[in-house]
């Protein structure tokens, strides 16, 4: 009978302890790469200067600090991920993943119309988007100004830009005022204020670590520019449970902080367990999307098929909006979707989640203009409660429905 000596059981417990705190992204990369550099967040809380010292020993460096989730952006050599993660004070070490944005007659269907009607825009509300940048177009600019900050984390410029088009698009869903079209193509809080923060390049990809930077300056901007509500057209694959999903921490954080955070469900769909990450969080307002058929009865409706889903342990999406062949402000600049046709030079249609979330941001506008006081669990069940069932569709494919801005505003 061979008997296993009890410091060997010792060292394979500790082995297995520390390769658990490895994301297995990582892992997989250090088979191959071996003495590369990858970036990666950090969650340690080990003071600056003795973090810095250990990762320099190792042959890695730190890109910047990440309060909003207790973490770093880091690059590390792959061959001595083992060894760091052994250090005392090292948490957990998470791949810093690309993220990509959410692409693939609305007003009406969710009665944004009637609630402008009734004198609710948006006034005096400052919805932050995390995208591609803002391009500063007239129905945001005309007419009076309400692109109120902008923050570059790719590249450092100091004007309202978008090389890509997504951020552009986005932002007039939810705050355009139609200026250019004269009315016809309006978001739904047309008065609300813009805050544009660029955390994607030009094809519309962006790291977590970047995605973080930029909610990390919401965070420490809210107050100075009102910030109530972040939009967020960006989703990943998740690839670890959510409690250490760097960007559901940081969608957390904002929530535990007072923030109405509205995340894509992503199209991933029409399998189950297919929402995106920071989507995934359950603090969130999650967004699937609806095809509309392009008339204002919602008889006719169907979830899209690309919209991501639940399932039986994520209760996700929450609502939908609609979220095909949408029509908002283009920023002249590199078509950013392959379906994308430019209805004239002001404006552009997109189809994906990316555009469903932003109505839903811009109809939270509404409500906190009739109420700032509200929170935002309160705004969630508002919203969830007032939506509209689409017909055949399931839980996991709509969660509660189509939101009813017309309704949800009696609520409040």
């Amino acid at each position: 009978m061979n008997i296993i000596p009890l410091f060997a059981f010792s060292k394979i417990a500790k082995e297995i302890y520390t390769l658990q705190k490895i994301d297995k992204r990582l892992l997989n990369k250090a088979s191959y790469l071996r003495s590369e550099c990858v970036p990666a967040i950090l969650y340690s809380n080990l003071p600056y200067e003795t973090l810095k010292s250990k990762i320099e020993k190792f042959g890695g460096s730190i890109k910047f600090e990440l309060p909003i989730i207790k973490g770093w952006s880091v690059n590390l050599p792959c061959d001595k991920l083992k060894h760091f993660a052994s250090i005392k004070g090292i948490h957990f070490i998470a791949e810093d993943s690309l993220v990509k944005l959410q692409l693939h007659i609305a007003a009406q269907e969710i009665a944004s119309r009637k609630a402008n009607d009734l004198g609710y825009t948006g006034k005096g509300i400052t919805i932050a988007f995390l995208d591609t940048g803002i391009y500063p177009h007239p129905d945001f600019t005309k007419p009076k100004n309400r692109i109120i900050a902008f923050y570059d984390v790719v590249n450092g410029k100091k004007q309202p830009y978008d090389d890509n088009g997504h951020g552009t698009h986005v932002a007039g869903d939810a705050a355009g005022n139609g200026y250019a079209s004269n009315g016809k193509y309006k978001g739904v809080a047309p008065e609300a204020n813009i805050v544009a923060v660029k955390v994607l390049d030009s094809y519309g990809r962006g790291s977590s670590s970047d995605i973080l930077a930029g909610m990390q300056w919401v965070l420490d901007n809210k107050e100075k520019y009102n910030i109530r509500i972040v939009s967020l057209s960006i989703g990943e694959t998740p690839a670890l449970p959510t409690f250490l999903d760097p960007l559901v921490r940081g969608v957390d954080t904002l929530w535990k902080n007072g923030i109405v955070v509205v995340v894509a469900a992503g199209n991933s769909g029409p399998n189950y367990n297919s929402i995106t990450s920071p989507g995934t969080s359950r603090n969130a307002i999650t967004v699937g999307a609806v095809d509309d058929k392009r008339t204002p009865d919602i008889e006719d409706d169907e979830v899209a098929k690309f919209s991501g889903r639940g399932g039986p342990y994520l209760y996700k999406p929450d609502v939908v909006a609609p979220g095909v062949k949408i029509v908002s402000t283009a920023s002249g600049n590199v078509p950013f979707g392959a379906d994308e046709i430019m209805i004239n030079k002001p404006y552009r249609n997109a189809t994906g989640t990316s555009m469903a979330t932003p109505m839903v941001a811009g109809a939270v506008a509404l409500l906190l203009e009739k109420n700032p006081r509200l929170t935002n669990v309160e705004i969630k069940n508002i919203l969830k409660n007032t939506a509209t069932k689409i017909n055949e569709a399931g839980l996991w494919t709509q969660g509660s429905g189509m939101i009813n801005i017309e309704e949800a505003l009696k609520k409040v």
